[in-house]
């Protein structure tokens, strides 16, 4: 089995506004293992990419701020909380031992900077390359995230470059000091179908060449189901079911994530059938609901759901946060269950 590159215990990230505390994230829970790929799954505003941003400590403050939790990376010797950091022990980390893909690439590249410029600074700020050696390392770069003619694109600008095109240089800078973890926040959401494809089909040769964790963060379970290992679904700010990827497919067990698979189209069936959608809206995060975050819009709710419901096992492998969840072989869980995550009894 191998080993965690990365371990979130209890993140809490809040947002201080004039109208109230926003608990964006609350109590989030997870890990990735060496050359795993990990899905994080769910609706907008559920709190994924707060998740990702908190990991990279990129919340921006004020109004943001991580109040709790633990973040550790292996770096090989030891694990290192990453909130311990200063701001200049942090940038070491950035960028080289966990690295992020932004949606969108046009606002994350630096529109005055070349191409080579922003690839080049990486890779002489963290391996300590001379800029001939950069610049080499650059082209090979580019060459490998599949960008023809990459020495004259090395002097491009990003305006220059497609949408799919930009998207392989973020991925190429990303890749540049073979991070330990990649972080991919909606990285094909504003692709079309094709490249989509392609970009997928790099992540994922890069991932078993260089044996990095993937993050991937979508909304899109059609993307998870074709590259991700294990699922994290996330509703209202918290981790609410996790297991592998073909258990949560085949047989989900928390009434949110049932819902999420009965939303999504498929080949073959009546296209004359409507959807079913998860009835309501997301609850509002500055007056989160009272016991299970999801019970206001649950067909299944009772008045047990009042209280709130610990991360827990309820099939082998697949944790939900839910007093009755609805999968097969699965049984309503007693008042006194023991939380997987924690060990503690409610």
């Amino acid at each position: 089995m191998a080993r965690n590159v990365l371990e979130v215990n209890n993140l809490k990230t809040q947002f201080f506004t004039r109208a109230g505390i926003v608990y964006a994230v609350d109590g989030v829970s997870f890990h990735v293992g060496e050359g795993e790929t990990l899905g994080i799954v769910g609706e907008s505003g559920c709190g994924k990419s707060v998740t990702a941003t908190s990991v990279m400590r990129l919340i921006p403050s004020p109004p943001g701020r991580i109040v709790e939790g633990e973040i550790l990376l292996d770096d090989g010797n030891e694990k290192v909380d990453i909130l311990t950091l200063d701001d200049s022990e942090m940038r070491h980390i950035r960028g080289n031992k966990i690295a992020m893909i932004f949606q969108d690439p046009m606002t994350s590249l630096n529109p005055v900077l070349t191409v080579g410029d922003q690839l080049t600074e990486p890779l002489m700020l963290h391996l300590g390359l001379s800029k001939r050696e950069a610049e080499a390392r650059a082209v090979e770069l580019l060459k490998r995230v599949g960008i023809p003619a990459a020495e004259d694109r090395l002097r491009a600008y990003p305006h220059q470059f497609s949408g799919g095109m930009r998207q392989r240089v973020m991925i190429a800078i990303a890749l540049s000091c073979n991070p330990k973890v990649l972080i991919a926040d909606e990285p094909t959401t504003a692709l079309d179908v094709t490249i989509q494809a392609q970009i997928l089909d790099l992540m994922m040769h890069l991932n078993r060449e260089f044996g990095t964790a993937i993050i991937m963060i979508t909304h899109d379970l059609g993307v998870v189901a074709e590259i991700c290992e294990r699922v994290n679904v996330m509703y209202a700010g918290q981790v609410v079911e996790t297991g592998m990827a073909k258990d949560l497919f085949n047989n989900p067990q928390h009434p949110y994530t049932v819902g999420l698979l009965n939303s999504v189209p498929r080949i073959g069936e009546n296209v004359k059938e409507a959807l079913t959608p998860i009835p309501g809206l997301p609850p509002d995060l500055l007056a989160p609901p009272i016991g299970c975050r999801f019970r206001p819009r649950c067909r299944y709710r009772q008045e047990k759901c009042e209280e709130s419901p610990p991360l827990a096992e309820v099939a082998p492998g697949q944790l939900a946060r839910c007093w009755f969840p609805q999968g097969r072989g699965s049984t309503p869980r007693e008042a006194s269950t023991t939380d997987v995550a924690t060990g503690a009894t409610t």
